[in-house]
């Protein structure tokens, strides 16, 4: 009953100090193959920018407008040290060895999601020599830190900081998206009515999301296959780890037996919690594997505190890519609207949705062994709803209640 009691009474003290306090109200952190991902959550929406400071290398995290941060949780051996200035908080996190980093913000709620990339790592290695550039000069910029302004009568000398602070360029780096068009080459996927494949269709839908996210200019595109070539499953998954992929989505066509010719509908489907299960036991039960994803954590004794930071590896996996189905669920209703039966979300173990620490999901567009729904697959209007409808997803994935602003034209 005294437990009971207590823990009754510890969440309650963790939702009025946060409700009270505000700002940055907790962290979590993820462990991957090739990064670090740190998410600081905000109780309310915040302009802020990210940089790297040199001699020593660290890594600097200015939130404008903000002067409240509970204890950060951060990964072991990082450490951080906190500031508060007129314009708002600065954070400083001390990472060690050699990193490259990557940043965004998310929305409902409000998120700064941090990633750092390990550079000494085999993956990094072999970035280098497929990108054949220096990855620690991308995403990064030095900044000297918001100058006071001078204050003047009957105007709020925090706003005037922090318009000040906000007139400074920043450089956002750009969201890189992969677009999975699935089968292709000696794999033609499903046939369907009328002998159509689903290479073709897969590729036609990937090639439109593809130019709606360039047309918007806000997103680094990758196909995983520009033309009719086989790619194997396992490669598909490591072009998005290794070009460092904020979202990844494998586009389908579904089909059914022969004698189900009229079975229809569209699905969305994320990684299954059994799938996630394994790669969090190939974590704590293989040295080596471990060493990828832990990094130096791998070498810590406690079997405890690796379950624990295996279930962090995989959570942001689980959890965005959930929540990214989702919002592609209501933009194929708001965009399809009677031409789609949606069917739901759901899990599955399909190899290309194993990607540590990315946002995956797989959507079957349709059946294609269905002929009326075969005839809209083939339809370039109708493949330009389902790409608007995944374009639409993603910009409100990154940019939340805004994303309407500065969408490109259907």
């Amino acid at each position: 009953m005294f437990l009971k009691s207590l823990i009754t009474f510890s969440f309650l003290f963790i939702f009025l100090t946060q409700t009270a306090f505000g700002g940055v109200v907790s962290t979590r952190y993820g462990i991957y193959e090739d990064k670090t991902r740190i998410v600081f959550n905000l109780s309310k929406k915040r302009d802020f920018r990210v940089f790297v400071l040199e001699n020593p290398r660290r890594i600097v995290v200015d939130i404008f407008g903000e002067k409240r941060v509970r204890k950060l949780r951060l990964p072991p051996g990082v450490r951080y040290r906190v500031g508060f200035h007129k314009w708002g908080t600065r954070i400083v996190i001390q990472y060690g060895g050699e990193f490259s980093i990557k940043y965004f913000k998310l929305y409902n709620p409000y998120r700064i999601v941090l990633d750092i990339y390990r550079e000494e790592n085999e993956i990094y290695t072999e970035l280098l020599k497929i990108l054949g550039e220096d990855s620690r000069r991308e995403n990064g910029e030095t900044a000297e830190p918001p100058k006071a302004v001078e204050v003047k009568k009957n105007k709020d000398p925090v706003l005037d900081i922090i318009a000040k602070a906000k007139s400074t360029p920043f450089v956002y780096e750009e969201k890189v998206i992969v677009i999975d068009p699935g089968h292709g080459g000696k794999d033609p996927g499903a046939i369907g009515y009328g002998r159509i494949k689903e290479k073709h269709i897969n590729l036609a839908i990937a090639r439109k999301v593809a130019d709606y996210l360039k047309r918007d200019g806000r997103f680094k595109v990758i196909l995983t296959r520009k033309g009719d070539k086989f790619i194997p499953l396992h490669r598909r998954a490591e072009i998005a780890l290794r070009n460092r992929a904020d979202l990844f989505i494998s586009i389908h066509s579904d089909a059914a037996p022969k004698g189900y010719r009229w079975a229809r509908g569209t699905q969305v489907f994320a990684l299954s919690y059994k799938r996630a299960i394994e790669k969090k036991r190939q974590i704590i039960n293989s040295k080596r594997y471990a060493r990828l994803v832990l990094g130096d954590a791998a070498e810590i004794r406690s079997g405890l505190v690796k379950r624990v930071l295996a279930d962090l590896a995989i959570d942001v996996t689980l959890s965005e890519s959930v929540y990214f189905a989702r919002l592609l669920a209501k933009e194929l209703k708001t965009v399809a609207g009677r031409e789609v039966k949606f069917k739901g979300i759901n899990r599955a173990g399909f190899a290309v949705l194993k990607t540590p620490g990315i946002p995956s999901v797989l959507v079957e567009t349709g059946f294609i062994t269905n002929p009326t729904e075969a005839k809209r697959l083939r339809n370039p209007a109708f493949q330009r709803k389902i790409a608007w409808s995944i374009y639409r997803a993603i910009v409100r994935y990154f940019y939340g209640k805004e994303y309407t602003q500065k969408l490109v034209k259907f």
